[in-house]
């Protein structure tokens, strides 16, 4: 073996040693992270803290730890942190981010924000796998390195933002006033490497009634949803039976069978004429919708199996005529695409919001959408099909496509390191439809931290990270910082 692989040889060993004496507290770091609320509020947000308190108490946190560990820190006004390794030119960003999405509904395990670790090494809690366990994973890539004294001839710098859940502009703000380092890579998706990622379209729809109709209709509200980004685990309807020309238990019978036949869970209260129904799926992430039970989508083909005849009931039939149940690509409303490079649209009724008094029904849809989508056959022909179904505004944003060449040599790198602590020697990049951190980076993919075939939950209830991953991926990053800075 030639010096320079014995010396490689050495430093993985020396990593992986230093993993295992810093386990307790690598564990006791992520639960501190985990156990603050960062998703974005309105409570104590203002010019100091522009995402809200608590995503300025998880920065405030990540600079505590980072300070401890002798690493300099600067704070950009609560937007981002940054931390840096190594002497000379800026050669790799590591972007993950301290926020969250709210922990919603449907947890067994645990609550959102009370993170747990099982006899068999699995971490529950919001922000395990999203993206708090792959931020403790870089950070302590960065301390070993540093701790071993394993030199480096460039600068690696972690940033750590705090709103990423809600677009990305914790990090529109630092690239205001920080250059791009030559290459970056974000553990904030799945192994063993993103390198295409589709656009990231949402679509608003608004239909405004008179109030004469929306008094005349059966239907009082409709309310599911939290973000645009995660499918709904729950969506309530409120009915008024006698004004449908039915009785409560007609209504109940009917969501009964629709939910049954689709495997939902359902609660229902009656009072008088008054029927209130919620049902009950499962929560996950709008870039896979394939992996949860759209609670929305069935509420919906409940409301449209009623016969119910007022504008408000047209107007569910038919976005439920669009967006059916179990159908995941778009093909009701016209828009099924797929191509080489980013692969199939998916396309996901993920919010709604309706009340009688405001006679205003507003709803949103998040859809991943391949390289080839455009104007002609993707925004044209949704907008079209939205309006003939009764909407009076559709508003559709696209954010395009990501692409970074499979044979680059920075994939190459980043490949290398996940194959050596692996040892799987097949593995290849593949195309999502998750927005990362990267998306908007030239020379920028997703890096883990995600096992292949393993749904950690990211965006539902039960959210998880095996221990032995995030350990494993310590020792991943710190193989590809060498490899690229060193």
């Amino acid at each position: 073996m030639s010096g320079y692989g014995e010396k490689a040889a050495d430093n993985a060993v020396r990593i992986r040693e230093y993993i295992d004496a810093h386990r307790s507290g690598i564990i006791d770091d992520l639960f501190g992270l985990m156990r603050i609320d960062s998703a974005y509020s309105e409570e104590g947000k203002d010019e100091a803290h522009p995402f809200g308190s608590g995503s300025a108490r998880a920065l405030s946190a990540g600079s505590a730890l980072l300070s401890g560990y002798g690493f300099p820190v600067k704070n950009y006004d609560n937007y981002v942190i940054t931390a840096d390794l190594g002497e000379g030119e800026r050669e790799l960003d590591i972007l993950a981010h301290l926020d969250v999405v709210p922990g919603g509904e449907g947890w067994t395990v645990t609550k959102p924000f009370v993170p747990v670790m099982t006899d068999d090494g699995v971490i529950y809690g919001r922000g395990s796998a999203d993206d708090k366990g792959p931020a403790i994973a870089a950070i302590y890539a960065m301390r070993a390195i540093k701790e071993l004294g394993i030199p480096l001839r460039k600068n690696v710098r972690l940033v750590l933002g705090g709103c990423e859940e809600i677009g990305l502009g914790d990090l529109e703000y630092y690239f205001e006033r920080e250059p791009h380092a030559r290459y970056s890579f974000s553990p904030d998706a799945d192994y063993p490497l993103i390198n295409a990622e589709r656009g990231i379209s949402g679509t608003e729809i608004i239909k405004k009634f008179s109030a004469e109709a929306a008094d005349a209709s059966p239907i009082r509200s409709v309310h599911a949803g939290l973000r645009r980004n995660m499918v709904p685990f729950s969506a309530v309807v409120v009915i008024d039976a006698e004004k449908g020309g039915t009785t409560v238990g007609e209504v109940a019978s009917k969501a009964a069978e629709v939910a049954r036949s689709h495997g939902l869970g359902l609660e229902i209260q009656t009072e008088g004429n008054i029927i209130t129904i919620d049902v009950r799926g499962v929560g996950g992430h709008a870039s896979s919708p394939e992996n949860s039970l759209n609670s929305l989508t069935c509420l919906m083909e409940i409301i449209a199996s009623l016969p119910f005849t007022d504008e408000v009931s047209r107007l569910v039939r038919g976005l439920s005529a669009l967006y059916p149940f179990g159908v995941y690509h778009g093909e009701s409303a016209g828009i099924d695409m797929e191509d080489d490079i980013s692969g199939r649209i998916s396309s996901s009724f993920n919010v709604t919001h309706y009340d009688a008094d405001k006679c205003e029904y507003r709803a949103v849809i998040d859809s991943r959408v391949p390289a080839m989508a455009c104007e002609e056959n993707f925004m044209g022909p949704l907008k079209k099909a939205l309006t003939a179904a009764g909407a009076d505004s559709v508003e559709i944003s696209l954010n395009p496509c990501h692409y970074v060449p499979e044979n680059s040599e920075f994939v190459q790198k980043l490949l290398n390191a996940y194959k050596k602590v692996t040892g799987d020697a097949d593995a290849k990049p593949f195309a999502i439809g998750g927005g990362t951190y990267v998306h908007n980076i030239d020379n920028g993919v997703a890096f883990g931290c995600a096992m292949p075939g393993v749904d950690n939950r990211m965006h539902g209830p039960d959210e998880f990270m095996m221990l032995d991953v995030l350990l494993k991926s310590i020792e991943i990053f710190a193989e590809a910082i060498i490899s690229i800075c060193g």
